[in-house]
């Protein structure tokens, strides 16, 4: 109060209250929607691609996939709402993931060479031949995964591995899976080789059988599928049974199925493609046949690449292997 004068809150505050008010909510919206638009550690998961592996025939062999896709915080709040599936950022771009692949294709190419050849799979990646020195019979690239005297082969893991073997025998019995010119794998084959050359040769432990990259497609879960489609055009007939055969599972040198994630995407993805049988690893066939209900795809859960190749034999499948 001055001069007998009183002033009303409005007269005395240039700026009203309820402005006042509607200009924290606009700034806190605009706060919000930034902090919306910013990148939060989660990613939504959804189905993927399907691709197709092997060579087109009466059936089909197909990886199932799941996209991963990042997600800002806006997008995370509306996959929580939707009951859409999130899942913490991983490092699927890592090196580590790009090796992981390149290990899942070594490894279904040293299992399928020796399927192929109605043989159970040593057990190991083997050694590559870096330097034959002239041998006949072996070239560059070449994969010896065994050697002994007979039928009792031992996995060769290291080049101490092939000098112990080579030293016990003046001959031996070597399980090769040769390179031919044009960078296709072939079945395993035993060749006889003098072990005093065969031991001179420069080898390598750090094998690398990559072939048939799948573009987009990380990590080692195409490993399974990867080595049945190898099987099937290594031989003649047809594994599939003119089936739609898809599936996930990373494969280990032994030829065992190991777990992977996203199964229930994947299954999806399967229904989507209508493929009709989907392979996976044994101990989660519950995820996949939790996923599959009302879809028609049948579940096969398997714990290796032989068991899977027999189940197929079984049901239809017609191939020299069965």
């Amino acid at each position: 109060m001055s001069n007998g004068v009183v002033r009303s809150d409005d007269e005395r505050d240039p700026i009203p209250l309820n402005r006042r008010l509607l200009y924290g909510v606009v700034a806190s919206l605009v706060m919000l929607a930034g902090f919306g638009v910013t990148g939060s550690p989660y990613h939504r998961v959804d189905p993927g691609p399907v691709i197709q592996v092997g060579p087109p025939a009466a059936g089909s062999w197909s990886v199932m996939t799941a996209h991963v896709r990042h997600s800002n915080w806006f997008q995370w709040a509306a996959a929580e709402l939707t009951g859409e599936r999130t899942i913490r950022g991983g490092g699927d771009g890592s090196p580590s993931f790009a090796r992981a692949m390149d290990t899942a294709q070594t490894n279904a190419v040293v299992v399928a060479a020796q399927l192929a050849a109605r043989r159970t799979p040593v057990g190991g990646t083997g050694l590559q031949v870096i330097d034959a020195g002239g041998m006949s019979g072996l070239r560059p690239r070449d994969i010896l995964l065994a050697a002994g005297h007979g039928e009792d082969l031992i996995p060769l893991r290291t080049h101490a591995d092939l000098q112990a073997v080579a030293a016990r025998r003046s001959n031996l019995r070597v399980l090769v899976v040769p390179l031919s010119p044009g960078d296709k794998w072939g079945s395993a084959e035993i060749r006889r080789m003098p072990a005093t050359r065969l031991a001179q040769i420069r080898v390598s432990p750090d094998v690398a059988a990559t072939a048939h990259p799948l573009g987009a497609v990380r990590g080692p879960s195409a490993g399974l599928l990867l080595a049945l489609a190898r099987v099937d055009a290594l031989t003649p007939g047809d594994l599939t049974g003119g089936r739609r055969v898809a599936g996930t599972g990373a494969i280990t040198s032994d030829g065992t199925v190991t777990s992977v994630g996203e199964i229930a995407e994947k299954v999806r993805a399967a229904a989507t493609a209508r493929t009709d049988v989907f392979l996976v690893p044994a101990w989660q066939r519950a995820t996949a046949a939790a996923a599959a209900q009302g879809t028609g795809v049948r579940i096969v859960p398997v714990r290796s690449a032989p068991e899977a190749a027999r189940w197929l034999c079984a049901t239809g499948g017609h191939a020299p292997i069965c």
